[in-house]
């Protein structure tokens, strides 16, 4: 029997509990961690669930950040998954950037018009998959990547170039830069959701990033889904945020997969959220993501 991970995007802005002080030689807690990746110190946090037990065989998840901010920041502020790894039994990462020439924090995808560094960020998520399988049980055929604004660029980047590694992603406010779009190689059914905001250049840069339908429909005609998605209005629970979000599904991929898409109707450059937040585009609960 297929074993499936529930994924839920959902964005409760959950303030921390545990401290850095958490004792590292513990199985399961929150680990502060760093690691060396060609030549230089690389930090992530690293969270592991309490049900967590010797030959478990869990899944992993990586939690990307977006540009100009820090891996604690995604975990705290905007992102912050680590009940739904209780809930849902996995491990959780999030991986910290390097920076740019102005210090700012930065994933680098490396192509032409998307590169930020030489620093090879794709082989940085690898290691760590390496790296936490040496002293966990995880299953290999079940880590996953999401990532926001910039993070959101690398999943599709991770997805496309680390595909023997990577069983599904999503982007929440990404887009699919042309560089990854044109080399691209994914070697198996891959399911992918993306959220986007109509005001967040939903519409694509010309030689930058492709748009939100031509970067969806790379994946659908990939996966050989449906070329016509179901199409469900979400309730509006708070009329007053401006916005609205209509659901595309499109179904009955390769080996059963889907394609989703939350449009974030009158959204911006934000990770949606069920509280009042800076980072909230609108209050909804996003519906359980499949990922096989």
């Amino acid at each position: 029997m297929v074993k499936k991970i529930f994924l839920k995007i959902i964005a409760i802005l959950f303030v921390a509990s545990c401290s850095s002080d958490d004792d590292p030689t513990q199985p399961t807690g929150i680990f502060y961690q760093s690691t060396s990746f060609d030549n230089l110190d690389r930090d992530y946090i690293l969270y592991v669930p309490p049900s967590y037990e010797e030959n478990s065989g869990l899944p992993v998840v990586f939690n990307l950040h977006g540009g100009a901010m820090t891996a604690r920041e995604q975990m705290e502020e905007v992102s912050d998954m680590r009940p739904l790894a209780d809930t849902e039994n996995f491990i959780l990462v999030y991986p910290q950037s390097t920076t740019d020439g102005n210090g700012i924090p930065i994933w680098n995808l490396g192509g032409e018009n998307s590169k930020a560094s030489d620093i090879n960020d794709v082989g940085y998520i690898s290691h760590l998959i390496n790296k936490i399988s040496n002293f966990y049980s995880i299953d290999l055929d079940r880590v996953y990547v999401v990532g926001f604004s910039n993070g959101g660029y690398l999943s599709f980047e991770l997805a496309c170039k680390l595909s023997e590694e990577i069983a599904a992603f999503a982007s929440v406010a990404g887009h699919m830069f042309i560089d990854t779009y044109n080399d691209c190689m994914p070697i198996h059914p891959t399911p992918f959701l993306s959220i986007n905001g109509t005001e967040d250049y939903y519409e694509g840069i010309e030689g930058y990033y492709l748009s939100i339908e031509n970067s969806n429909n790379y994946w659908i005609e990939y996966n050989k889904t449906d070329l016509i998605p179901e199409i469900v209005e979400i309730e509006d629970v708070n009329t007053s945020d401006g916005s609205t979000v209509q659901y595309y599904s499109w179904k009955n991929g390769t080996n059963g997969i889907e394609i989703d898409h939350y449009k974030i109707l009158g959204g911006d450059h934000s990770w949606p959220s069920l509280d009042n937040n800076p980072v909230s585009y609108t209050h909804l609960t996003l519906p359980t993501i499949l990922l096989v």
